[in-house]
């Protein structure tokens, strides 16, 4: 168990060097009459607290020195979150498959590979894993509410698309690769003033996959809907404004009969027990102590129901058709899992040309504080268009000042 843990960690962090909280589509035309394929990538990690120094080195090695500790534990507070999300999609659209006998709905065909994973800890918490408890003797270590979720998943949707706005609803066959969910309630730990004994009081749960390799572990099966719709009116100044409404993942994953949950429920005195040691992963006490029954906890393999993290995202988008050069962008977004906060942004999009747009925007929430990130598009000759940049500049450049890394990628071409 200790190592499929570990496992969800080096994910969670391998999301740093992946690295859009939600990328901005460019709205261009509301004629789409031509067969095109978009590709899309947005990977993103942050975190409120721990910048990039501490996890560089927590993930590619090195020595994380006192220094680097203490600076990130001094700003541990109530809320301390990690977080990232990493997808790669590619959809292809058909106007000519025509449903429902409408000739301006086309055939909407997306395949994505999905991971999303979370955290919150407290302060405690963390001063246990990497400091231990001797700077807690005779006082109580609070773990409540800390929690941790990762899920790896694809999705392989058929839907329908307006060909005048680019609104689609896709309805999915979600295929799920590996998971660990885990939950503590009122938990703390207190350490003897004599240090020969701990108490703990642990209460939570989890559930994990059964294995968590090959990549492609095809360990659940589930459903979900996506629906994007694009409202466009005429603004004040008689230029075209679009509103994107988009809900992603209303749906769940049904992982298999081998799935492995767990019930703690631990109110007790040890003695004898080095915390030290236990952090150390000291064999002589692993081979001496049965943990699952010293902590009491209670395992049951079955099946596992879990609902998908289930996103809103309202946004103003750039539009590239409009004569205008400067055009104000802004939206927010929700993840609805409980380590995830609104997330809000604000920024400027410019059009030098016809074939090239950029922009910068402001942003605050999700699992970090402020960013400033920078994106840049680019068509060639209406048939193909890329666009590429990082809604976290400061996080790219800088370890000390950094919290995460962001970059997102975005392209497509007409057949």
């Amino acid at each position: 168990m200790i190592r499929k843990i570990g496992f969800i960690l080096a994910v969670l962090l391998h999301l740093s060097i992946c690295i859009a909280q939600e990328p901005i589509f460019v709205f261009e035309d509301t004629i789409n009459d031509d067969n095109f394929i978009r590709i899309t990538a947005f990977d993103y990690y942050s975190s409120n607290r721990l910048n990039n120094d501490f996890m560089d080195k927590f993930l590619f090695g090195g020595q994380i020195t006192n220094e680097i500790k203490d600076k990130n534990a001094s700003r541990l507070k109530f809320v301390n979150a990690i977080g990232g999300e990493f997808e790669h999609s590619i959809s292809s659209y058909s106007p000519d498959v025509n449903l429902f006998k409408r000739e301006d709905w086309g055939m909407k065909l997306t395949f994505s590979d999905n991971h999303y994973a979370s955290a919150h800890f407290t302060k405690d918490l963390f001063n246990t894993a990497f400091y231990g408890n001797a700077n807690y003797v005779g006082d109580t270590m609070d773990y409540t509410f800390s929690s941790v979720q990762y899920q790896h998943y694809q999705k392989l949707g058929v839907g329908f698309y307006h060909q005048y706005n680019l609104s689609s609803i896709t309805v999915n066959f979600v295929t799920g690769s590996r998971t660990f969910k885990g939950s503590l309630n009122d938990s703390y730990m207190h350490t003897h003033n004599d240090v020969d004994s701990i108490d703990f009081y642990l209460n939570g749960e989890a559930f994990m996959t059964d294995r968590f390799f090959p990549y492609w572990a095809f360990q659940g099966t589930g459903f979900s809907v996506d629906i994007d719709y694009n409202f466009i009116f005429q603004g004040k100044v008689k230029n075209r404004q679009v509103i994107n409404f988009k809900m992603s993942n209303l749906g769940m994953i049904f992982w298999n009969k081998k799935t492995h949950n767990y019930i703690m429920t631990t109110d007790a005195t040890y003695s004898g027990i080095d915390i030290q040691d236990l952090l150390n992963k000291d064999t002589t006490i692993d081979n001496s102590i049965n943990w699952r029954d010293t902590l009491n906890i209670g395992e049951r393999i079955g099946s596992q129901v879990d609902i998908l993290p289930i996103e809103l995202v309202v946004q103003k988008l750039p539009d590239q058709a409009i004569d205008s050069k400067w055009q104000a962008i802004f939206g927010f977004k929700a993840i609805m899992v409980p380590n995830y906060f609104p997330y809000l942004f604000a920024g400027a999009y410019y059009k030098p040309t016809d074939n090239i747009g950029m922009s910068s925007r402001v942003s605050y929430g999700g699992f970090a504080g402020f960013r400033w990130g920078y994106n840049f598009n680019y068509w060639v000759k209406d048939k193909l268009y890329f666009s590429a940049g990082t809604f976290d500049i400061i996080g790219l450049a800088s370890k000390k000042y950094g919290f995460g890394r962001s970059v997102n990628f975005s392209m497509y071409f007409k057949l």
